[in-house]
């Protein structure tokens, strides 16, 4: 049985000053039990149904151990507690029986103007397998809030290099979902690209609302992390990691509208992160939490060499910075999933090594005026 780790202080402060990161604290443990002695698998309480992590804090987490046991883990009181779940209770988000749906394509849902949303139309027109072979999709299709199935298919230069449609409130009208996914040149590489719903009635369809410039050569892709108010100003920006294989950009940009028009316009970006691995179809690899208990979520991915856990954030005045990192002792082999399992208010961060062990990462304690400092 491997012990529960921490960092020391010494081995923090010497990464830290190394980095040129403030010297916060997070904490890394590994959850250890009488069920919890191999985890294969993780999934959130909510199951993000979106397709991106919005910032939400689930009170529990779906585990999937080694035997295929499911099991529901919570915190009550500080103390592991793990049930049981039958299997027909771990949501799945398969595109089942969905029209022209890609082999490998996770249905999304929305509460909004779009009910759900996947990819159709299977291709071999681009041959990159960054996600696990060549097979991409042709179309986007979505069921509106009628029911009605609407679809946008791409010309044949084009392909969506994606598993799955994300359903993020973006334009900040509080009434309405856009679509998220990676549209792919294949010549130019990937870009992201931002859809939406327009029109009444029988003749409301889907139209490219922004995208940013394909990145320029082929089998050059990204990967979507978070849509959440990184500023602090109110509205959803929307961040991805380029390259996450290579370089591994991280860029965060707002949706805005210019007359008649909307655009992505990119508010900073910083290197040195990626939440995907090659060949893998794990594409959900970054949360949003609030690390520093400031008001505002940060976000938490890997960094480009995947031996640690990185907190980003971004400032008021569009500036983005690494506050905190914390090692990972291991292969990332699931979702990065984020949790408020002790019902504290703060939240957690949570992933499986090597298909067995379950870490939890903890942010460091604030001080509150008038409380007492927080302790993980």
């Amino acid at each position: 049985m491997r012990a529960l780790f921490r960092r020391t202080l010494s081995v923090a402060s010497f990464i830290m000053a190394a980095l040129s990161v403030p010297a916060m604290a997070g904490e890394v443990k590994e959850l250890r039990g009488p069920r919890l002695d191999c985890i294969y698998d993780i999934r959130s309480g909510d199951a993000l149904p979106e397709g991106i992590h919005l910032g939400r804090l689930p009170g529990q987490l779906l585990i999937e151990r080694c035997d295929t046991l499911w099991l529901m883990l919570k915190l009550p009181g500080g103390a592991f507690r793990a049930v049981a779940l039958p299997p027909r209770m771990v949501p799945k988000f398969r595109a089942k029986n969905r029209p022209f749906a890609i082999p490998d394509a996770r249905v999304t849902y929305g509460k909004r103007n779009i009910r759900s949303a996947w990819l159709t139309r299977p291709n071999r027109r681009y041959a990159h397998a960054a996600l696990g072979d060549d097979i991409q999709a042709g179309g986007l299709a979505v069921k509106n809030r009628n029911g009605r199935r609407i679809e946008a298919i791409l010309p044949q230069d084009q392909v969506f290099e994606d598993r799955m449609a994300r359903l993020a409130d973006l334009d900040g009208d509080e009434t309405t979902d856009e679509i998220v996914v990676v549209q792919t040149h294949v010549n130019k590489g990937a870009a992201l690209a931002i859809y939406a719903l327009k029109g009444r009635g029988r003749e409301e369809r889907l139209e490219l609302l922004a995208k940013t410039p394909f990145i320029g050569r082929a089998n050059r892709w990204l990967n979507p992390a978070v849509a959440a108010d990184l500023d602090g100003d109110g509205r959803r920006e929307i961040a991805w990691v380029e390259t996450p294989h290579l370089k591994g950009i991280l860029r965060v940009a707002r949706l805005e509208r210019f007359g008649a028009t909307w655009r992505l316009r990119e508010i900073a970006s910083l290197p040195g992160f990626s939440n995907h691995e090659y060949g893998s179809r794990i594409m959900q690899q970054a949360v949003a939490l609030d690390w520093n208990a400031d008001g505002r979520p940060d976000i938490v991915l890997p960094s480009i060499r995947r031996d640690e856990l990185a907190v980003v954030s971004l400032t008021h005045s569009g500036e983005m910075r690494v506050i905190d990192r914390m090692p990972i002792d291991g292969r990332i082999t699931s979702q990065i999933l984020t949790g408020d399992l002790d019902a504290d208010g703060r939240g957690e961060v949570y992933l499986v090594v090597d298909h067995q062990r379950l870490l939890m990462f903890t942010p460091p304690p604030v001080t509150l005026p008038g409380k007492r400092a927080r302790t993980p």
